[in-house]
């Protein structure tokens, strides 16, 4: 399944919230409305731009047809204070977010854009991504002389947790559960190495969704295991990981030896 609006042979997920952090180009803005078809939109800026964006937000509302959100900002962008106050003005947008849901019961995802804007920007949007438990993406610049394709040039970035779970599948289940994408449970514990421990460990960090006895790799899923296998933080991972058991299992002997 996909947060982009793709057709699929399950239900629809609901369409993602955004938070964009921006600076003065509002390019990349467009790019991501069209890679994930908001529901809604908020903007963080400073205040040399919010007048900016209050006019912006409410005619890109109208042509990619998503419900205008607030547009938040802050007075002091270059003092230590500021990423208090990002942190502010981010929570004012969610709480407009949770409010407008009313009764509700289906959350939509939270996606949080961190192309626009300053370093500290981003690094508060990633930081609150992973506090309220969204996603958060780049949007890339093209290649020179050629246009702007959002399914390529959007980077999205997968969460914490279950990243480092990503991270301890071996190399083959990768490929199976990336070239499968969906199943029966019991197929899946017989064609590859993962069991009923590692299943639920998948399950609990949100890379697939098991339901009476299917398993469907989750957009979030598809976005880790596609991220660790174009990178080299895989191997690198791995690399260390075993140096930690390698010290730990040297300083048991050693105790052994001592004791």
């Amino acid at each position: 399944m996909s947060i982009e609006a793709t057709a699929s042979a399950m239900a629809e997920p609901p369409r993602p919230a955004m938070l964009l952090f921006m600076g003065g180009n509002p390019d990349h803005a467009i790019t991501s409305f069209q890679r994930f078809f908001p529901s809604s939109v908020h903007i963080v800026t400073s205040d040399k731009y919010s007048e900016k964006y209050e006019e912006l937000l409410t005619e890109w509302s109208v042509n990619y047809e998503f419900r205008k959100g607030l547009v938040c900002f802050v007075d002091d962008l270059f003092e230590p204070s500021a990423v208090n106050s990002l942190i502010t003005a981010s929570f004012q947008a969610l709480r407009n977010e949770f409010e407008h849901k009313g009764d509700s019961e289906e959350t939509p995802p939270l996606l949080v854009g961190i192309t626009g804007g300053t370093m500290h920007m981003a690094v508060t949007g990633t930081y609150l991504a992973q506090l309220v438990g969204g996603t958060v993406f780049y949007v890339l610049r093209p290649p020179e002389g050629q246009p702007i394709l959002p399914a390529r040039d959007v980077v999205v970035f997968p969460e914490l947790r279950s990243l480092k779970t990503a991270l301890t599948t071996v190399v083959p289940d990768v490929h199976y559960l990336m070239g499968e994408g969906e199943g029966q449970v019991e197929e899946l514990l017989e064609a590859s190495n993962i069991n009923d421990y590692f299943l639920e460990q998948l399950e609990s960090a949100g890379l697939i969704e098991v339901d009476e006895g299917s398993w469907q790799l989750t957009d979030l899923g598809y976005h880790s295991f596609n991220f660790i296998s174009k990178s080299r933080m895989w191997d690198d991972f791995h690399m260390i990981l075993e140096q930690m058991l390698s010290d730990s299992q040297s300083d048991s002997e050693d105790s052994a030896m001592h004791g």
